[in-house]
């Protein structure tokens, strides 16, 4: 799911806005449905649709850590493959299951401590990870919006789609005109030195230069449609979870517009795993597209689960087998 890059600065109440922010959405999300119901439909659910799902995430993991060790060596001769996929699966999980984000700083300090990477080069390749996932959200969004019938009126959709559009556009500009963005704010930065708009300049040339470092505009194309492949695969949990609770596989567009913009929910700031945006948004979204309250509550509880349990596992098993060879472990002790 996407994320953003640890910052220590606002950390702390970026945490607790979270826990408050998840908290109610969850109260809101328990509280307009009849929990009787949806634990009946989760006790119901279909074991091969989602062990379907389960493999289509393991292989989206697979490809998103070959797509990271791209990013970080492009020639493939200073990061194997191998050794570089459990660490960064790891990482997502313990993000999923401790705050403030500190999968991200796991994540840095193993690739920088075990492959002699700057850390500004981890840094730079997260961000267009980053970048790079939320242009192709935004793309999954819009065709999903453009071909799903919604109980939404009319005008409220073509707003959505147009916001949808720009957003796409803006982002693409970022990956694909590096140098035009840096122009743009380097003048910001002269312009508005002493407000906040700084600040937002500022990060905007950091995220220019790391898609600078990265390659020539059409190897980032290319990233961009691997991206989009990749989104496309995660959304197979959300429709797993779909038909394994009695959902019709002709109606996949009503579990990938709620897969997109659940996700794109995650931006908010939640509990630790995004527990309550995902879930809020969720159930918005299956309700635009005429889906019942306890329907749309339990596939988005069970898509969760999915989404969240493989990887939380896996970085608290691979943690332990670790031991105290784990830069994890050495980062605490320091």
């Amino acid at each position: 799911m996407a994320a953003e890059p640890v910052n220590t600065n606002g950390a702390r109440w970026r945490f607790w806005l979270g826990v408050a922010v998840g908290t109610v959405f969850l109260v809101l999300l328990w509280t307009s449905v009849d929990r009787a119901a949806v634990g009946a439909l989760l006790m119901r659910a279909s074991w091969p649709p989602l062990a379907l799902a389960l493999a289509a995430y393991a292989l989206d993991f697979l490809l998103r850590a070959w797509r990271f060790r791209l990013l970080l060596d492009p020639d493939g001769r200073k990061v194997p493959f191998g050794p570089s996929v459990a660490p960064f699966v790891a990482s997502f999980g313990i993000s999923d299951i401790l705050p403030f984000r500190l999968g991200d700083v796991f994540r840095v300090y193993w690739f920088h401590r075990s492959f002699s990477l700057p850390v500004g080069h981890v840094l730079g390749a997260m961000v267009v990870e980053r970048v790079l996932d939320l242009v192709s959200i935004l793309m999954v969004a819009g065709l999903a919006l453009l071909l799903v019938d919604t109980a939404l009126p009319a005008e409220i959709v073509t707003q959505f789609r147009l916001v949808l559009a720009v957003a796409v556009a803006a982002s693409l500009v970022v990956l694909l005109s590096p140098g035009a963005i840096e122009a743009v704010a380097g003048w910001g930065e002269r312009r508005f030195r002493h407000s906040a708009m700084s600040k937002l300049t500022g990060t905007t040339r950091s995220v220019a230069q790391a898609v600078r470092g990265t390659g020539n505009p059409r190897r980032i194309l290319g990233m961009v449609v691997l991206s989009f492949a990749l989104w496309l695969l995660e959304s197979l949990v959300m429709l797993g979870a779909w038909v394994s609770l009695g959902g019709e596989l002709p109606q996949w567009l009503r579990p990938l517009v709620a897969f997109a913009f659940s996700t794109l929910g995650t931006l908010v700031p939640a509990l630790p795993g995004h527990f309550g945006s995902y879930e809020f948004f969720g159930m918005l979204s299956y309700r635009a597209v005429g889906v019942e309250a306890e329907q749309a509550a339990a596939t988005i509880l069970l898509a969760h689960l999915l989404l969240w349990l493989p990887t939380a596992l896996f970085a608290l098993g691979w943690l332990v087998s670790m031991r105290r060879r784990s830069p994890l472990m050495v980062l605490k002790t320091r």
